[in-house]
């Protein structure tokens, strides 16, 4: 199985969207017990996703996406280097989609009691303990370089085309993003960025990741056949950039 990791706000919309045009209903989705999108199988506490993996696999399921932690399937994940999807993006950039995403279309539940983050200004939202190191949160510590495929939001339709090859689909739009930001002052920037150094370390490693393996397929030509995911079609958009 194929363990897809959407950590809010990188794309993972776009990306579910992207699965369910390749894989149909092969693709199980997991963003909570109550949420309706939510495969029946697993309308369950995340704990006990686990322990659910085997009957998903029993029907046909050969990817799991959504909102969870690594850690609450690495049990079940024998090699994150053929298994383990995900999508990272520029830790600040990450923060700010996510509280204006917030601003624009407010959440039914608050955080915490007390705390409703559609009225916070965005220093004290970027405060927040669970707004912080986000997506090293999701990935519970580990370095997305190790995984089968870690993209970049900056690059979906260049990180499907590593990915898929041929078969990436086309998508029509980007879905669940922020229609507009307001400025940003540069001290508030820096701040985000100090409030995140773990996101920063592994935003630079996938980074680092990606751009070695489109070296890789800018490398690759014809004939032999193409050994590495989606070179032609990096090829081809290279050409067409020239």
């Amino acid at each position: 199985m194929i363990f897809s990791i959407h950590i809010p706000k990188t794309a993972g919309t776009s990306f579910r969207h992207a699965l369910k045009a390749l894989y149909g209903d092969k693709v199980a989705l997991f963003y909570g017990a109550n949420d309706p999108d939510t495969h029946p199988l697993l309308r369950a506490p995340r704990k006990e996703i686990v322990g659910r993996l085997t009957q998903l696999e029993d029907q046909g399921v050969e990817v799991l996406h959504g909102h969870y932690h690594l850690g609450a399937v690495e049990s079940a994940v024998a090699d994150p280097g053929a298994q383990v999807w995900t999508w990272v993006r520029d830790p600040v950039e990450r923060v700010l989609s996510h509280y204006f995403f917030i601003r624009e279309q407010p959440l039914k539940r608050r955080f915490d009691e007390g705390e409703d983050p559609s009225k916070m200004d965005l220093a004290t939202f970027a405060e927040l303990r669970r707004m912080r190191d986000v997506q090293d949160h999701y990935l519970s510590g580990a370095d997305p370089a190790s995984f089968a495929f870690a993209g970049l939001t900056e690059r979906f339709e260049l990180g499907l085309g590593l990915l898929f090859g041929e078969a990436a689909p086309t998508l029509r739009r980007r879905y669940n993003a922020t229609s507009a930001k307001d400025a940003v002052a540069d001290e508030d920037y820096a701040r985000i960025l100090a409030l995140n150094p773990k996101d920063a370390r592994l935003y630079a490693s996938a980074t680092r990741a990606f751009i070695d393996r489109l070296a890789e397929a800018k490398a690759v030509k014809a004939p032999p056949r193409p050994t590495v995911a989606g070179a032609s079609f990096i090829t081809r958009m290279l050409r067409k950039a020239r």
